[in-house]
């Protein structure tokens, strides 16, 4: 089980650091993309976008480094950039060990919302219901599949290049469904050696209810297989009273089993902010400009 448990998390930093990594530069530079392996921990930053799926800390307690020298690292890593909202990663396995505690007396509570890790082996999924067509992604099919992604995490157009970024490298694989030749969801997988990863997906609303997330999932399950994975890992929000669990269920639905829960912590008060317009981006680089020289001027001498 631990080592089921330590793919998904590998398989996970792996796919999202190379994302960050093989981004456009021009992007890169607008929204202050970072990716760093530090002591067994991968940060992913956004120093631009004040936005906490950008903005993440993945694999704290995996290091051999003490537990209060690895929270130092890991709150400290986003106050340098001027971060003040982001998520630190930790397994279930790690709620009784002294990292939650640490991050407490450095503000850093538990987040609202933990998340599920799934696991599942590769294969067809039975009685796929969806009447769109459903294909592999062309690298015109770009600009539409960011438009879709981006919205959907609440996230302004701009950041959808991220997204797309993975297409055309190896080890991606992007599909799209398609209503009367408009592309109306989108889908993307990873790959490493025998393991695959389902990373993100949504379906514009007015194309909700078709089934076309469960066809996605199918045909990257599918094409999986043939790539020779032997199993596929996923994840998703924990289902929270009073909110849909659409997602959670559409996992399950798929055949997936329940891995284990990853808790989540974040600046006390932290919530889930959207950012649907290209101000924000602009408005955290005045900040964070500000910022910097707030703190040159505050500086001591010599320092």
């Amino acid at each position: 089980m631990q080592e089921l448990i330590r793919r998904s998390e590998s398989i996970e930093r792996a796919a999202w650091g190379e994302l960050y990594r093989r981004a456009p530069r021009r992007l890169q530079r607008r929204l202050g993309l970072r990716a760093t392996e530090r002591a067994g921990v991968t940060f992913l930053s956004a120093s631009r976008v004040d936005h906490l799926l950008l903005n993440r800390a993945i694999g704290l307690g995996t290091s051999r480094a003490g537990e209060n020298d690895a929270v130092e690292a890991a709150v400290t890593y986003f106050e340098r950039q001027n971060i003040e909202r982001f998520w630190i990663h930790m397994g279930s396995g790690l709620r009784y060990s002294g990292l939650p505690e640490l991050l407490r007396e450095r503000g850093v509570t538990p987040y609202p919302r933990s998340w599920m890790k799934f696991i599942r082996s590769s294969g067809p999924i039975d009685d796929v219901a969806c009447k769109l067509e459903i294909r592999g992604a062309r690298p015109s099919d770009a600009r539409r599949i960011g438009q879709i992604l981006a919205p959907a995490f609440d996230l302004p157009d701009e950041a959808g290049a991220l997204f797309t970024a993975g297409i055309g490298l190896e080890g991606w694989d992007y599909f799209v469904a398609e209503n009367e030749n408009r592309v109306v969801a989108a889908a993307t997988a990873y790959r490493r050696g025998d393991d695959g990863y389902l990373a993100f997906a949504a379906t514009l609303p007015a194309a909700r209810g078709a089934g076309c997330q469960q066809a996605l999932m199918a045909a990257r399950l599918e094409h999986a297989q043939r790539l020779g994975c032997r199993r596929v890992f996923t994840e998703t929000g924990m289902p929270i009273e009073g909110e849909p669990g659409s997602s959670y269920r559409n996992i399950l639905r798929a055949g997936f089993d329940e891995l284990h829960v990853r808790d989540n912590f974040a600046p006390e008060g932290t919530r889930w902010q959207s950012h649907p317009s290209s101000d924000a981006i602009a408005k955290s680089a005045v900040s964070l400009r500000l910022s910097r020289m707030w703190r040159k001027a505050v500086a001591p001498s010599g320092s």
